[in-house]
């Protein structure tokens, strides 16, 4: 049985033609699939009955189950566990804002990399995620919304796992959701966040997709970099710098940095001048995180004092073009860092 949502258009194409189908049903098919968004092949009403019989054989629609859905209420952050197909699972947040909904999603079962401030490395890694459980994350929540009148307006893949370790999905996914045919997200409005892995920027660069990237910086010595971010011992900062220059030079595009605040670790003054001079080689947005408690970790957040002294020194002293960023859903463990895979034996899923 072949996975509709793991084809793109022209591998659809493809699939219909062999089992008799016209190569404009591509066109009708892939519209229920990504604009419309459907979960049913018989609701596909201008594809014939017996094209659509042919469907159900050969392929199907799959679906993730909602295994837990949670609201915070500090600022309407919701968070969603998902099952996967194989019994693992993964966590997706919406977060809303004022004027628009921003949806963070997952690319992998935990993650390799480890970041030792992270919940989702404790888990370990599993496996990479398959482009229709990247793409459902996205259909099952904008579902839900558009019953009240709202959609998904930016993508972030900043959930569980490191994207640029799941290329080849990952891509595939952001050309299905960008495309016109379907959501029509556009790329400007997509942002793909990587803790630095030199090779998947690289292949960033070669597909020349206008997505947003971010760096999840945290650190501007190897030896605390090192220490936070175990993949920084492949892919140290002097190579970061060099690959992150021949991206903006190539891609034109503004890089947007991450820099977790953790307690008398990275919140000097030194650490600020030096993250100063680092950031005043590109054409940048650094965001300030304080850091989100994780159950088992050594690290705290710094006091608020701490917090503003640093973010003060950097935008008014050294100029730099710099944010913090409040957390939004901590309270339901939806923060950032605080995504993690969940027992398989919860109870309660629904399929939507």
């Amino acid at each position: 049985m072949i996975n509709l949502l793991n084809l793109n258009y022209s591998e659809l194409e493809s699939f219909l033609v062999e089992f008799g189908m016209k190569k404009f049903n591509s066109k009708q098919v892939y519209a229920w699939l990504h604009e419309k968004m459907i979960r049913n092949i018989d609701d596909m009403t201008n594809i014939s009955k017996t094209h659509r019989d042919i469907l159900k054989e050969k392929s199907y629609i799959p679906y993730l189950n909602i295994l837990k859905h949670q609201v915070s209420k500090q600022d309407g952050t919701e968070k969603f566990l998902f099952g996967l197909e194989d019994g693992h699972t993964i966590e997706t947040v919406l977060l809303k804002h004022r004027d628009r909904n921003t949806l963070c999603i997952s690319t992998q079962v935990g993650c390799p990399v480890k970041c030792v401030f992270c919940a989702t490395g404790q888990d370990g890694f599993e496996r990479n995620l398959n482009v229709n459980e990247i793409l459902n994350q996205v259909y099952t929540i904008s579902r839900r919304i558009l019953k009240k009148g709202e959609k998904v307006n930016n993508i972030v893949f900043m959930g569980m796992g490191e994207p640029l370790l799941n290329m080849s999905n990952l891509i595939k996914s952001i050309k299905i959701l960008s495309d016109e045919k379907g959501q029509n997200i556009s790329m400007r409005r997509i942002t793909v966040s990587t803790s630095g892995v030199i090779p998947g920027i690289e292949a960033l660069m070669e597909e020349k997709l206008p997505v947003e990237l971010a760096i999840s910086l945290h650190a501007i010595t190897d030896e605390k970099r090192n220490h936070l971010i175990p993949i920084n011992k492949k892919y140290p900062l002097e190579d970061l710098y060099t690959t992150l220059k021949e991206y903006q030079k190539v891609t034109n595009r503004r890089i947007s940095f991450e820099y977790i605040l953790i307690k008398d670790f990275n919140v000097s003054q030194w650490d600020a001048e030096v993250l100063a001079d680092f950031m005043h080689e590109f054409d940048h947005v650094l965001n300030l995180i304080p850091y989100n408690s994780v159950e088992g970790s050594e690290f705290d957040r710094p006091s608020e004092k701490k917090i503003d002294r640093f973010y003060s020194h950097l935008k008014d002293v050294r100029k730099v073009n710099v944010t913090i960023r409040r957390e939004k859903g901590s309270d339901i463990g939806g923060a950032c860092g605080q995504l993690r895979q969940k027992s398989k034996s919860i109870k309660g899923s629904s399929k939507e």
